[in-house]
């Protein structure tokens, strides 16, 4: 994924001052997010929910987490730099301790997300932590 820090992330889109500026900065944040092979793109890999498709894939290395996600969404990719960006090289205790979705919520996405992204969205936090 990008080398972008969460507080950097965090910084950008909270700089956000209308929905279309928030817009433009997810899109510029979608271009960080390594895209998935079609390979790892099955049914397996899929967050169910989703308004869009979304593949989340989990590696741990001695107990540290690592996530792999993608979409065919470029607005959702741009979502998915903010959602890794908190959970990338945490433990699984350490994540299933957070408030993910209070977290993100800091991120200023209000005016992004409808109601069935957001259900997606939390969809996503929950296979995080699962």
């Amino acid at each position: 994924m990008t080398d972008l820090t969460r507080d950097a992330i965090q910084t950008r889109l909270q700089a956000c001052t209308s929905k279309e500026t928030t817009f433009k900065e997810l899109v510029s944040l979608s271009k960080q997010l390594e895209r998935l092979t079609d390979a790892d793109k099955t049914e397996e890999n899929k967050v169910k929910g989703c308004e869009s498709a979304v593949w989340l894939i989990e590696h741990q290395d001695n107990g540290v987490c690592t996530f792999q996600a993608d979409s065919d969404a470029k607005l959702m990719r741009g979502v998915l730099v903010a959602i890794l960006s908190l959970a990338n090289g945490r433990t699984k205790t350490e994540l299933q301790a957070m408030d993910l979705a209070t977290e993100l919520s800091q991120f200023n996405l209000s005016s992004y997300l409808t109601s069935s992204r957001t259900n997606g969205i939390l969809g996503i936090l929950k296979q995080i932590q699962t």
